[in-house]
């Protein structure tokens, strides 16, 4: 049995150098914050697997060779002849990053309800995705559904991070996406600004009482600085963020997550995973790029 399979899109990272005169330099990396949480949790020793679709291409195989590399299976990601494989372009400034994406078309972005491996995901203890996930086509939007629907009736938990780009769609498309999926999610990731967005509301607990009132088991409410507020229907709890030298926020609600995912599953206890998770998110801010600096298990367990 697989511990975690996660359903989305997997894409190469163009990050912009400082620049050298007249010369434009890009360094070459993955995202995409599916594959983020599985490679977190993979590093966090969880069994994980990927769902999506690459293109028979450079970056399709230099996609196929990371997860190789992570311990993240592939077994189930389909090869699109033909249809590339998704980038963006990061540039970075003071105060955060601007992307522009490269992913029309993609591979991943025709992946559609019929993609979706129904005795893979009953093979699954959880089966994670998001909204970004949900943004990328309504083709994939479908598939996040129709994984979360096989998933609630095999049994398997369903995992949904809000995860809100206003630039790949409207608030408006988000909204109705979200309430597709929350009234089938087990376990919700919001993040503060995100949730005050897509619900209305800026109190951390009318937050959590938001999404608990659909139905989920916990919600962990990702507050950047101010750590993590997490809810069951019976206890929250307040887990202040580790101790972190921050250098760049990229992925760090995606190794939260994954992270998270991994150690519920292992100790049955909400309040440690949330501590683990809690230093993985702070190792991942303390390092460039969305994965080199994610923490392995043996460095969260050392300290």
């Amino acid at each position: 049995m697989t511990d975690i399979l996660t359903l989305g899109e997997a894409l190469i990272e163009f990050m912009r150098l400082p620049d050298e005169g007249a010369l434009v330099l890009y360094e070459r990396g993955f995202g995409g914050d599916t594959s983020n949480a599985a490679i977190a949790a993979a590093r966090q020793g969880a069994s994980v697997g990927y769902l999506s679709a690459v293109g028979d291409d450079l970056f399709g195989q230099e996609l196929r060779a990371l997860w190789r590399a992570e311990g993240v299976s592939a077994a189930h990601v389909i090869t699109r002849a033909g249809d590339p494989t998704g980038a963006y372009f990061v540039q970075p400034h003071a105060s955060g990053r601007n992307f522009s994406y490269a992913r029309r078309g993609s591979a991943a972005s025709l992946y559609g309800p019929d993609d979706v491996p129904a005795d893979a995901i009953a093979d699954a203890r959880v089966l994670h995705s998001s909204g970004l996930s949900q943004a990328i086509s309504p083709t994939m939007r479908a598939a996040v559904r129709r994984g979360a629907e096989l998933a609630r009736a095999s049994g398997t938990l369903v995992s949904f991070d809000t995860n809100l780009r206003l630039n790949l769609w409207s608030l408006e498309e988000a909204m109705a996406a979200a309430e597709e999926i929350l009234p089938l999610a087990d376990i919700v990731f919001p993040s503060d600004d995100e949730a005050e967005l897509l619900t209305g509301l800026s109190d951390p607990d009318a937050i959590l009482d938001h999404y608990l009132g659909y139905g989920a088991q916990i919600v962990a409410l990702k507050r950047g600085a101010r750590g993590v507020r997490i809810a069951t229907p019976a206890s929250r709890t307040d887990i202040p963020p580790a101790l972190s030298n921050p250098l760049d926020s990229t992925g760090a609600g995606d190794s939260f997550a994954g992270a998270f995912l991994a150690y519920f599953l292992e100790t049955g206890d909400v309040l440690r995973a949330g501590q683990l998770a809690a230093k993985v998110a702070a190792g991942t801010v303390s390092g460039f790029g969305a994965i080199s600096p994610i923490p392995r298990r043996d460095q969260v367990w050392s300290d």
